[in-house]
Formats: structure tokens, sequence, C-alpha cells
């Protein structure tokens, strides 16, 4: 009998470089509307893009910054597409291949394209890329405003605060600035200055908008600039060539805090990869926004200038192209003809003046002013916002074309699989293992240190027990799971450090691997482009422990996954097992918890992608370090906590000896959002299993409703490393492993014998 191949068959690779405003409308029109046999991909170098038309009310402090950033990691799971947090720095055009920042990364391959990825600071006037801090991008100007705020509230002195730039987004940010300033009254009031070339302030507004404007600065104490042209910018002073009542001026002012606000530039690598770009270098479109060059590539927003209706740079245009441009993608897939697009010639521009208050203009229409226009503004602004903020997760969502005979040739079924949690949440249960493997015998051998019989986080076998030198073991672990993220090449360095922490657990060197791989059912060249991301990503881990990759297997199946068999080498004086824990000795743990409920909110849509990103990283990160500080500092015994959580595992080290634990629930760290989630009922698909070893603590009743206690059973990839260290040395041995670069290493108990239960944990706040 035949197996059914699932739906999620995919032929062809759109991928959208930038998050912004219209590739957001994209990607959550494609969630609502996919289209069969394409897979989507978003390259962005941030998890939050923010919304441009927001950020004066950010600065101000009117906003948090969730408020006012779209969580594409978050969108993309709503859309079924994948997300590659990564810059974008050339495309092939020919071998249709993007290049990435990241020199180890093999190019991402695509069939189509688009390009939504905004504009890069005009920072060409001597100093400026030095001393000054560019609006744009806004991701790294939000973070250097709040150190100045930080600056600012320690000073003793009043500073000067400058923004360069005489347009709606230069006016906007000083007025923003002073506004959150004084809601410190620590703050000693500083003096604000605003530069601009032109003779007056907002060019491209009316009179009647620029004195209103000008009016309002003035209130506020703002010194104006005007005609100040900017020649110089050094350490705390702007040198500027200006004019006065006709006569050339040249003067200096002094600036602790130097903001850039001009026009910005387009960036450079779409011209150098060769599409074609008009004069200032934007990518040149057509009226169904693509290249005029290349009809496979698509663009959109201020990178981009549509050539027979040229617009300057809006965050409003961006928008009115989403729908536009989502439709000709799909249009383009399938061969269809494509939509025109024509922009408003004009278009609602409200300035925030810093506090409640706002201005609207649009041609013909009567000025209009005060806090009203404002909460009309931040309407409109939280409207745009909730369409990527109120996401449902679809549990049965129709396909509403099924065109995968028309893309590839063949059909597919429509059925959908179930959802369910992957790395180590996909584990099977440790009492189920546990019955099977007493089920088992496995034929003995005389060259087995340890296998089955006594389980660790590797087996050891004899290499030279019959030589004269000292005895060395061979050290073998497997390791094998299903994709928790739809990222290749991350997960294939997540699955390495995972497979390796087992030796670096027993402090073991590793010697050589060998993969096993699964890729989902997809045309040739998808399985291609996965399969090199995926063993690219795995054998940069395994390059930098100096692990030779000697082989492996590949298959197709439902769903991606991989594994690695590994091989290290350890003295046998040297070697770190589960099984060693003395009395009295100290409970350390190298990182955080959380992945297993961080990931299954994922699932749901409950995660912000800024805990993602932070999960990531701590999975990313190698325990080699840890392993070699914990023998350093003399550990007894010392294990990985993957799947079966904290407490699984800490069980596992006390059975052979018999002693009990002692752990502090208040000591225990956990990932960023991984209480948050926990607490709001989400659990990873294994969390259930995992609680049955619950049994061994003598006190839980009393701590079920701690908000730790979950925690303790919560499944971990790619975790941290458990030991157990004397006291003496415990203290060092923390601070060695924060310097290590495990910031959340720290004493989470202790180990003691308990005269009426074996193998029992109690805790304790």
């Amino acid at each position: 009998m035949s197996m059914a191949i699932p739906p999620a068959v995919n032929y062809r690779d759109l991928v959208l470089i930038g998050g912004g405003h219209a590739h957001a409308q994209v990607i959550k029109m494609w969630g609502m509307q996919p289209l069969a046999g394409v897979r989507l991909t978003v390259i962005s170098p941030q998890v939050q893009t923010p919304y441009s038309g927001m950020l004066p009310g950010l600065v101000a402090g009117h906003y948090q910054f969730d408020d006012a950033h779209i969580d594409l990691m978050r969108l993309c799971q709503f859309a079924g597409a994948r997300f590659i947090q990564a810059s974008v720095v050339a495309i092939d055009l020919e071998q249709k291949q993007l290049l990435l920042t990241d020199k180890d990364r093999p190019s991402i391959g695509f069939d189509l394209l688009s390009i939504n990825s905004g504009i890069t600071p005009d920072l060409s006037i001597a100093g400026a890329e030095q001393f000054a801090t560019p609006v744009k991008p806004i991701s790294d100007f939000y973070p250097r405003w709040q150190h100045t705020l930080e600056t600012l509230r320690k000073a003793r002195t009043p500073a000067a605060i400058s923004v360069v730039g005489g347009g709606a987004a230069g006016v906007e940010l000083i007025l923003a600035m002073q506004q959150a300033i004084n809601q410190y009254p620590e703050i000693v009031a500083p003096n604000y200055h605003l530069l601009y070339s032109s003779a007056e302030l907002l060019k491209a507004y009316p009179q009647r908008i620029r004195k209103l404007v000008n009016t309002a600065l003035q209130n506020k104490g703002i010194q104006l600039h005007a005609e100040a042209k900017v020649v110089n910018i050094a350490d705390q002073r702007i040198d500027i060539a200006g004019a006065d009542d006709g006569q050339n001026k040249n003067y200096s002012l002094h600036s602790e805090h130097i903001f850039w606000c001009t026009n910005a530039k387009a960036a450079d690598w779409p011209k150098r990869s060769g599409l074609a770009c008009d004069a200032k270098g934007f990518i040149a479109i057509n009226d169904s926004l693509q290249s005029l060059s290349h009809d496979f590539v698509f663009a959109a927003g201020d990178t981009a200038q549509q050539v027979n209706h040229p617009r300057p740079a809006a965050g409003v245009f961006a928008v009115r192209q989403g729908p536009v441009l989502f439709a000709n993608l799909q249009r383009k897939l399938l061969g269809q003809p494509l939509k025109q697009h024509r922009p408003q010639k004009d278009f609602l521009s409200i300035l925030a003046l810093g506090g409640k208050t706002a201005i609207a203009h649009r041609p013909l229409w009567p000025t209009l002013s005060g806090d009203w226009v404002w909460r009309w503004k931040d309407n409109i602004d939280r409207r745009f916002m909730a369409m990527f903020s109120e996401l449902r997760m679809s549990t049965n969502q129709p396909r509403t074309q099924l065109v995968d005979f028309f893309i590839s040739g063949d059909e597919t079924p429509s059925d959908t699989l179930a959802m369910r949690c992957g790395g180590c949440g996909a584990k099977v249960g440790a009492s189920t293992l546990s019955k099977v493997i007493k089920q088992l015998s496995p034929v003995q051998r005389d060259d087995i240190a340890w296998g089955l019989d006594a389980p660790d986080d590797a087996a050891a076998i004899w290499i030279n027990q019959d030589q004269n030198t000292a005895p060395q073991l061979l050290l073998q672990s497997v390791d094998h799971f299903r994709a928790f993220i739809d990222e290749p090449y991350l997960l294939g360095q997540i699955a390495a450090q995972h497979a390796l922490s087992d030796l670096f657990a027993m402090n073991a060197q590793p010697q050589s691997a060998m993969a096993i791989a699964s890729l989902p059912f997809a045309g040739d060249k998808i399985t291609e482009r996965d399969l090199l991301q995926l063993m690219s990503g795995a054998v940069k881990v395994l390059n930098d422990n100096q692990c030779s990759l000697t082989g492996g297997h590949t298959s197709e199946a439902a769903e991606l996954s991989i594994g690695f068999v590994v091989n290290g080498l350890a003295a046998q004086d040297a070697v770190l097992t589960k099984a060693d824990l003395h009395e009295n000795e100290v409970l350390i743990l190298s990182q955080a918890l959380g992945t297993g409920t961080l990931f299954a909110a994922h699932g749901q849509l409950q995660a912000q992608g800024k805990w993602l990103e932070g999960a990531l990283a701590a999975m990313l990160s190698s325990n080699r370090s840890a392993g070699k500080i914990f023998h350093d500092h003399r550990a007894t015994a010392c294990t990985d906590v993957t799947g079966f959580g904290l407490l699984g595992h800490l069980v596992e080290m006390l059975k052979p000896s018999g002693l009990s634990a002692q752990l502090k629930l208040g000591s225990i760290p956990a990932l960023d959002g991984a209480l948050a989630c926990l607490a709001n009922g989400i659990s990873s698909s294994l969390q259930a299993q995992n609680q049955r070893i619950g049994a061994a603590v003598k006190n839980a009743e009393a701590w079920r409703s701690h908000p730790v206690y979950p925690l303790l059973f919560d499944p971990q990839t790619s975790g941290g490393l458990l030991a157990s260290v004397p006291q003496a040395r415990a203290a060092a041995c923390v601070q060695a492993l924060r310097e290590a670069g495990y910031p959340a290493a720290c004493i989470i108990g202790g180990v003691y014998r308990d005269e009426e239960t074996t193998s029992a944990i109690e805790l304790t706040a």
C-alpha cells in the first residue's frame, strides 16, 4: 500500500527581503490566502520591524516598544512562512541566489524575489558616521536614544541636543525628544537646536502649516538654525556654513548629542548586483511593482521608485502598494496578467507636536490641529498595527487555490498534518523509554565500558584496553529530532550543538560525526537548497569543534528532521558521568530553561519574536567551555539538560548513588517569556509525560502553584549543563562560567543524604 504524500509539497521559493510596510501586508495576506506549491521565506535583520508612523510617539513615551513594532517572527508563523534573521548584501541574478552577511552560510536560492528593505542614512558629511546618531534604521536608532536618556539623567549640567534635518521627521523628532525628557524631573533642561539647510522648515508644506510649526517650536524654546549647511561633525561639535542677511557666515555649534534626520539614500547592493536603478540608486520599477531589468524581481516602499509615477519616500505609499504587490506575486507564479498600481498624487499628513496634539494637512483641506487630531492619528496607527498583532491560528484553514499541478505538474492531497512539538519536545517519554529498554537484552561485550545497562549521556567503548598506555574511552552518542523552526541553517547548527553536548557533559573531545536527515517532500530544487543549508549549519558547528563529518544518510519524509551520531575521546580518569554524585555538593546550572514552552507558544502564535530570538541564541551556545570549566572545578557528576527536563535529568543523576537533592525554585533561571507562557497554560507536548517524574518531589503539593514549578519539567533542546561541584569550588565555578559567556549560570541547590528516602527532591524558595 502506498503512503499518501502530505499537502505541504513545495516547488517554488518566493523570498521577501525586508519587513517593511508593504511586505508586512504581503505576509499577512499570504497567511489568509496561501498558494499551494510555493514556499514563502522572509529575510530581515530584525525580528521586530518598526512602524515609522508611530516613531514620534514611541520616542515621546506615548507608546511602548511593542506597540510600535511588528513582530515578524510571529507574523511569519501565522502565514506559514520561513523567517531568516539575516542581512542581504548582494543578489546573484544569474543563479537566483542571495548572499548574506554570514560568510559561512550558503547563499539562499529563490525563484521569485521581492525587496522592501528600506533605505540607509546618508552619512557622507565628514564625521557624521562617527559622531552623529542616524534616525534610520529605526532599529538601531531607538536603543541609542534610550542610552541618551540615561546619559541625560546622570548629567549635572545642561547638555545640548541637535537634530539635523528640517523635514517632517526632524520636526517631529525634536519635539518628541523634548516631550520625553520633560517626563524626567531629574534631567537638567537641555538646549535644543534644529538645523536645516533651506531658508524655511517643511518646504513641502504650505505657508500656514510652516507658520504654525515655527510658532510651536519657538514657544518650546527650540533654537532654529535656517540655511545651516553642516560641513563637518566632530566630537560634540557641528561645523556649519550658514548665511546671515545674504552674507556668508561660518560657525560652530557645541552639542553633546547629535541626531541625523536628513534625506536617506538608497542601499548600494541592489545597483551593485545589477538591478536597474534610477539616478539616485533606488530600484526602478514599473507600474506592476516589477523591476525594469529583471521580471522575477519586485520591489516596494522606500527602496524603490515607480518610474512612471515618482513619489517622495513616505510610509503611506508602501502601505498602498502592499495589496497590489501580494496580488502580483501570486499572479506571476500562476502565469496570470499583473495588476497595475497608480499611487495617489497626495496624501493626508499628520504632524505630531511632541505632546498629544497634532496638525493635519492635505491639499485643498483647511488646516486641522489640536488634541483631537492626535487622537485621530493614534486611531489610524493602532488600527494598522492591529492587522499584525491580532492573529489567530487557524486549525482548519482551506487552501483557496490548489495550484500544485500548474506549478509542478504533480497533484497533491490536501489533508493537513497535526501540529505537535519538535526538538526535544518530540522525544518519547522517559517512562515509556525505560519500560522498553528493560525488555531488551543486548549482547554483552568485554570492550563495552558501559551502555544500556548503565545509561549515561554517551556509551563508552574501550579502545586501547590491552596496551601499555593509559586506558582511553571512545564515547558514542546519538540525537535526532523533528524540526521546531523552519530555518534549516539554524536547525543544523542547533542539532549539532545538541548532539555534541553529550560529549561535553562527559568532558570528551569530539572526534567524528555521522548525520541522518529527513527532508520534506518537495521538488528537487528545494530539496537541494534545504539540504545544503541544513548541513552547512551543522558542519560549521562540527568544524568549530574539530569534529569531522564522516558520512550519513538522507531520506524524504513528511517533515524536516536531523540527527547525529557523535564520537569523542576521553581518558578514563577524566570522564564525567551522571552517576558519581557526592554528599554536600552544590548543584550548578549553566543556562536558563524554557525552550519547550517558548516554541510550543510559537506554534500557537503566543510567543513574542524577541523571546524566541533569546531562546535561539541560548540554543546556539556551545557547552564545550562549560564542560571544561566543570571539570577544572572538580565536578563529580555532570549531564546536559534536554528532553526530560531539569527534574528528569537530575533524578537520573541521583538514582545511582541513592542521594537526594534540594532545589531552590527562586534561583532557577528562566529564558525571557518562558514563565509568562507557562502561566498562560502553554507547555510542550512532552510536558505531561515529564511531569510523571514529579513523584520524586517530596513536597510537591506545597509548590505546585509556584510559577517556576512547571519549568522543572520543561523539555530543553540544546540546553545547558547541570553539574555537582564541591562547595569550596562552587562560587569560583559560577564566576568562571559567567565570564566564559554563560550569564545565567548559578547555584540552584545541593546534594545530601536523606535517611528516609533515596533519589528524592525537596523544593524550597
